[in-house]
Parts: structure tokens; C-alpha cells; sequence
């Protein structure tokens, strides 16, 4: 395989035709709040999840305590985990983050917002 050939600027910097810096900088709408034994967490949009932790879900039997520990945070999972949970509740709890930020599983808003016209019936 040949090197692919780096286009330069005037100012010697690369050409960049995607910034994914500019993605992570964009402003998120209000947080995902919500309470479990009295106590308040917040959540992450799933689709912020970090796409290795997403990919290790369908891998380990771990994944999903991956995930859910990558949606709060290390110090509101260590909280969380405390917590007896059933999946029914984590489902539950998964869904309502998802509807919150206009997602659905294993889909980025857009497509979670698409037009009645587009969707399968």
C-alpha cells in the first residue's frame, strides 16, 4: 500500500476536512437527571459514549456495566453500583435517557428524529 500524499496549507499546517474536536465542543442540551434511592445522578447521551466501551457490549458480559459507568462517570458509577437494580429498572432507566436526548439504541439522533414518511411501518 502506497503512503497517501499530505496536502499543506500556506500556514504549513494539513489540510483537515473533518474535525471531530469541533463535534465534542458543541454545546449538549440540559443533562439526563435522575434519582435512585434518593440519591441524584446524571447521565450522558448514549451516542456520547466512547465507541470502544459501545463495541465491548456486544463482546462481554461486562459491556454493559462499561457502558453505564461511561454514561455517569467514574465517581456517580461508583455511587450507582451500590444500588440493587433489575433489568426491567435498567431498561427503563436506558429508554427514558434515550428518549431524553432523541435516541434510540444503536442510532444517533438524526435518525432518531427522522420524518413518518422514512420510517418502516
Amino acid at each position: 500500500m502506497t503512503a497517501l500524499k499530505k496536502v499543506i496549507t500556506q500556514d504549513g499546517e494539513p489540510v483537515v476536512h473533518f474535525d471531530l474536536d469541533a463535534i465534542e465542543a458543541e454545546a449538549v442540551e440540559e443533562p439526563f437527571v435522575f434519582r435512585l434511592g434518593g440519591e441524584v445522578f446524571q447521565m450522558a447521551a448514549p451516542e456520547d459514549a466512547d465507541w470502544q466501551v459501545t463495541d465491548q457490549m456486544s463482546e462481554t458480559n461486562a459491556g454493559l456495566r462499561s457502558f453505564v459507568r461511561d454514561l455517569l462517570g467514574d465517581e456517580d458509577y461508583e455511587r450507582f453500583a451500590k444500588h440493587r437494580l433489575s433489568n426491567k429498572q435498567i431498561t427503563a432507566l436506558l429508554d427514558a435517557c434515550n428518549k431524553h436526548y432523541g435516541t434510540s439504541p444503536g442510532k444517533s439522533a438524526a435518525s432518531g428524529r427522522s420524518s413518518r414518511s422514512t420510517r418502516r411501518r
